[in-house]
């Protein structure tokens, strides 16, 4: 699909190119519509902020804290913006195995 918007340039109409995917806002979006991409790419944002703090995670400090530290810090890189997508059973298991 071509949009074309006017342009100043005499007047004729500019082409817009079609992209298989953009960053908008912090979410990935695709041409397709689907969350797979974001999802995959949330995870890795997890797992990289969990290897950061891995030292802390993985310290002698209580367990009911750490697990509270994984779901302020690694979670909520995770989910954020999880409920604004459509998730298929595909993407589901992706979140089930993180």
């Amino acid at each position: 699909m071509k949009i074309s918007i006017p342009s100043k340039n005499y007047g004729r109409p500019k082409q817009l190119e079609n992209l298989e995917s953009f960053e908008y806002l912090g979410s990935m979006l695709t041409h397709d519509g689907r969350c797979t991409c974001e999802i995959k790419r949330r995870l890795a944002m997890a797992k990289a902020a969990f290897n950061k703090k891995r030292a802390l995670f993985t310290s002698t400090l209580d367990l009911e804290l750490r697990k509270k530290l994984v779901k302020c810090y690694i979670w909520s890189i995770a989910l954020c913006g999880a409920e604004t997508g459509t998730l298929r059973a595909v993407d589901q298991r992706h979140l089930e195995k993180f």
